[in-house]
């Protein structure tokens, strides 16, 4: 039977914002000491509220297993996405919403999306390799070749859409979200400075989308019909007939927009990183890749086994997103625990990726691990778990893939830095300090043509 709400488990008694800012500046190495002194359920007193913090697959297990009526979202989602938003709503409304737009992105509409996916791929490496002396930052490179693809992939070809302009607002909103204002709600209040860019970045943006919005619709009054994700929004209808309003939908693309790009090509850069590192893993994806052919379909790139395996080990020993929040309804027994309702609980992705117990030497980048067996979705959730599991998981993955195989394939990328590259919070997400300066040179045509030598040391599987 679970222990009384009072008796929660053992935790840190230093102040809130201790607590909050140790968190925020360094999750993992934080984590570590907090798991190392009081195991996988720690007491956790953060400036968002108290609650417990889980760092186990097991306990990450209830928590995901459990019916999502007995958590709330978090109030900061709402506050930078938008209240309609899928990852700000919860109970009904949530349920609604996921059961609209789950099947928007997954099997054959994520397969559709693969020939846009591929075509800005390699239109952007054709920029990648024009000045193969420069150094170049993968960040900023995948930054800008994810922006690309989420925008083709929202608005399709529409002609009336300014890119240039829809670039430049949707950085403006990534680049206004600054630390401070997740772990504080007090200071996302218009006095201070940070918060008020972020709204006036944001405020340019929603009236961007509410443009595209109204002139899809009066297309649509026209006649004309968009197979892209704006226009899958605006045809969707729920069993009763009724469609999205335009905040709901408003809100969703911000979403999309914001989270479908900036997260992926953070994850982009890590994998580009370590296959730098790791000459024998980038030899074994490159054999694997020759061995699909030189006009191999973007479906069947994406389902290569050993790539696959690389990008779920670069989201695994890098999380771009470190933890989730479940805000408690009501008592919440999770272990020999019951968290009290009005608290939460902080499931420590980091931790759980970095579990010895799961992945042995977690600190080493080796793909074969997914090869040798198939992990529970609590114990792989880079993207979280439950009925709050990121959307877009899959469209991330498949993307992740066919721009690691395009790079992996068709150029040759050394590190510029010697140092190794660190991992630091950028906005909600974590991200490389120095943002992985590469120089990057086309491959030689005969030498990507012809298998890769198969001297490595990491075995065949």
């Amino acid at each position: 039977m679970p222990k009384l709400a009072s008796s929660l488990p053992r935790g840190p008694r230093t102040p809130a914002v201790w607590q909050t800012a140790r968190y925020l500046l360094d999750p993992r190495g934080y984590t570590r000491k907090l798991v190392a002194r009081y195991g996988d359920a720690i007491r956790t007193h953060v400036v968002p509220g108290r609650g417990v913090t889980v760092a186990s697959a097991e306990l990450s297990r209830q928590v995901f297993a459990a019916d999502p009526d007995n958590f709330a979202a978090l109030s900061l989602l709402g506050d930078l996405f938008g209240p309609a938003a899928v990852i700000a709503t919860s109970g009904r409304r949530h349920r609604r919403q996921r059961k609209l737009m789950n099947p928007r992105f997954h099997g054959a509409r994520i397969k559709s999306f693969l020939a846009t996916m591929q075509r800005v791929t390699d239109a952007h490496l054709q920029t990648l390799v024009a000045r193969p002396d420069a150094v170049v930052t993968m960040s900023a490179f995948a930054q800008a070749l994810t922006l690309d693809i989420i925008l083709e992939t929202i608005f399709g070809a529409d002609p009336r859409l300014d890119r240039p302009h829809g670039r430049t607002i949707l950085s403006d909103v990534v680049g206004a979200v600054v630390p401070a204002v997740i772990g504080a709600r007090i200071l996302r209040r218009p006095w201070f400075a940070p918060w008020r860019r972020f709204e006036a970045a944001r405020a340019r943006c929603d009236a961007w989308i509410d443009a595209m919005i109204a002139e899809r619709k009066a297309g649509a009054a026209r006649g004309e019909t968009r197979d892209d994700m704006l226009g899958l929004l605006l045809d969707t209808r729920d069993e009763d007939g009724a469609p999205m309003d335009d905040a709901e939908i408003r809100d969703q693309m911000l979403t999309l927009l914001v989270a479908g790009h900036e997260t992926t090509a953070t994850a982009i850069s890590w994998a580009v990183y370590y296959l730098a590192r790791e000459p024998q893993v980038l030899d074994k994806l490159r054999r694997e890749l020759h061995a699909l052919g030189p006009a191999a379909p973007p479906e069947s790139i994406a389902k290569a086994p050993y790539l696959a395996a690389v990008v779920s080990e670069s989201l695994r020993i890098e999380p771009v997103v470190t933890d989730v929040v479940r805000v408690c309804r009501k008592n919440f027994p999770l272990g020999d625990f019951v968290v009290p309702a009005g608290q939460s609980v902080f499931v420590l992705l980091c931790a759980v990726l970095a579990d010895p117990r799961l992945f042995p030497d977690p600190t080493v980048f080796r793909p074969e691990r997914f090869l040798e067996r198939t992990f529970t979705a609590a114990e792989f959730a880079p993207f979280g778990g439950g009925s709050r599991r990121c959307l877009g998981a899959a469209f991330a993955e498949a993307e992740m893939a066919l721009v690691v195989a395009s790079i992996a394939r068709d150029c040759d990328v050394t590190l510029a830095d010697g140092e190794p590259e660190v991992s630091v919070r950028k906005n909600l997400t974590m991200g490389p300090k120095r943002g992985v300066r590469v120089r990057v040179r086309r491959r030689d045509v005969q030498t990507a043509s012809s298998p890769p030598s198969t001297n490595s040391s990491t075995p065949a599987t």
